[in-house]
């Protein structure tokens, strides 16, 4: 996401419309957090994952398949989603991975902050985003509200003790002003999940 970048009218939409299926992928740590099982949760998203996988290959290989797609969903696509491989499907990815590989509380606060904390950044980018970086149009404001959004959820619904769930909201604003990757889904998940592995190590 742009972190409030500023876009035109249509991309505004397009945003919003991208960040309400964010936080309606919130869906996966609220359940964790509720004590619906984990074996539940890896198969209702291993489900989603062959099909947006599916997706993508039938995108790849068919011309009519790419043509269909785009036709469909062209207003929620970034430009080089057009020819890749889309956010939603590296978001469905990386909360399969991150449910399947990372112990349950900090998979709960690693796609808490990729469902949330990158909304948060985004949509209070857009609307009150002042100090913008030169380099990409992100701003402070948008990344203070990824930290505090992310802080939230990593203490309210991991119940990571404050020692970790500081770093892992730290971990995940950074992660989300980072250039690369290029889907900041993959990267948010992977940072706050290895950082806040990491301290809990020490």
């Amino acid at each position: 996401m742009t972190n409030g970048a500023p876009e035109r009218a249509p991309s505004i939409r397009r945003e919003l419309t991208r960040k309400a299926i964010h936080l309606a992928s919130a869906a996966v740590p609220i359940a964790l957090a509720a004590g619906i099982g984990r074996r539940f949760t890896l198969l209702f998203l291993a489900a989603l994952t062959l099909v947006a996988i599916g997706v993508e290959g039938a995108r790849a290989t068919s011309s009519i398949a790419a043509l269909c797609f785009n036709a469909i969903f062209q207003p929620l696509l970034r430009s080089h989603e057009t020819r890749g491989i889309t956010g939603a499907t590296w978001l469905i990815v990386s909360l399969f991975a991150a449910v399947l590989l990372l112990p349950v509380d900090i998979a709960i606060a690693a796609t808490w902050a990729a469902a949330v904390g990158d909304a948060a950044a985004a949509l209070i980018g857009m609307r009150f985003g002042r100090h913008r970086s030169a380099r990409d149009g992100k701003s402070l404001e948008g990344s203070a509200a990824c930290l505090v959004a992310t802080l939230i959820g990593t203490v309210l619904l991991a119940r990571l003790p404050f020692t970790l769930a500081l770093p892992a909201a730290l971990a995940a604003t950074g992660a989300e002003r980072l250039p690369w990757p290029r889907d900041d889904n993959v990267r948010v998940v992977a940072v706050v999940g290895i950082v806040t592995m990491a301290v809990a190590a020490l």
